[in-house]
């Protein structure tokens, strides 16, 4: 999170042509993601340092600065960032060197080293949600604030059938209205990353013990329906893989009326 503003230029070089045009037409959130790896070894003290950078950010962040932390074993600490295109990236980094020049390069920089040696890798990457082949069931925003947990399916569409996974999404969508699931997830197409295409459904749960029982459950309420469907996506995939990370509410800037 830290080295964003540094990250910034080169980020905006690899922005796919396909992505600009599509921000010019009123359409779905953007979202880039900040990852920054850590060793097990330090996760503890890169706690104490990010609390200590959170904090200081909180006090002195713009009215309208928002980015959403989550952190897990494999995913390393993630900072999500809504956007509606372009325009809002092209001013984060405005953003960011404005609220840094408000605490002071010094007791930044001063912060930074704490936090940075103990960073392996960073990574950036920008996801467009899909609204269409996600599936939010009545009350689904509302309860996230007590579901801390974000379950994780990446899916890896075989190339040149991303239009077919697309309809194949929307029918898992309404299967799962047909049968009056309560759980749902939301779908988002990565734009960049280095094994595309790929798609990432997020489903909160309240832990890892629940996310499975209530996977069983639905399980069993779909059926065969749901067993020939699952057959035709592992069909369109090339793989698949999932893991779990935690919302971070205390290492996230939202503003008090979100």
């Amino acid at each position: 999170m830290k080295r964003w503003i540094l990250a910034s230029l080169t980020v905006l070089m690899l922005w796919p042509a396909s992505a600009a045009a599509q921000d010019e037409e009123a359409g779905p959130t953007w979202w880039v993601v900040f990852s920054e790896h850590v060793s097990p070894a330090n996760s503890a003290a890169f706690e104490a340092a990010s609390a200590e950078f959170n904090s200081v950010i909180k006090a002195n962040a713009p009215a309208d600065m928002v980015f959403y932390t989550l952190s897990g074993s494999e995913t390393g600490y993630m900072y999500a960032v809504p956007m509606t295109g372009m325009e809002d990236f092209m001013k984060l980094n405005q953003q960011w060197m404005g609220m840094i020049e408000k605490i002071g390069w010094d007791k930044w920089e001063a912060m930074s080293a704490k936090s940075d040696p103990m960073v392996e890798y960073r990574e950036t990457n920008f996801y467009v949600e899909m609204p269409d082949q996600s599936y939010h069931p009545e009350g689904f925003e509302e309860s996230m604030g007590d579901q801390m947990l974000r379950h994780m399916d990446y899916l890896y569409p075989t190339a040149g059938m991303e239009d077919e996974f697309g309809d194949l999404m929307k029918e898992w969508v309404a299967l799962y209205k047909e049968n009056g699931i309560e759980t749902g997830w939301t779908a988002y197409q990565a734009v960049t990353g280095e094994d595309l295409p790929m798609v990432v459904l997020i489903t909160p749960a309240e832990s890892t013990g629940d996310y499975y029982v209530m996977s069983d459950k639905v399980d069993e309420m779909l059926g065969d329906a749901g067993k020939q469907l699952m057959q035709k996506s592992v069909a369109m995939m090339r793989k698949f893989r999932h893991t779990d990370a935690w919302a971070r509410p205390e290492l996230s800037v939202v503003p008090d009326d979100m």
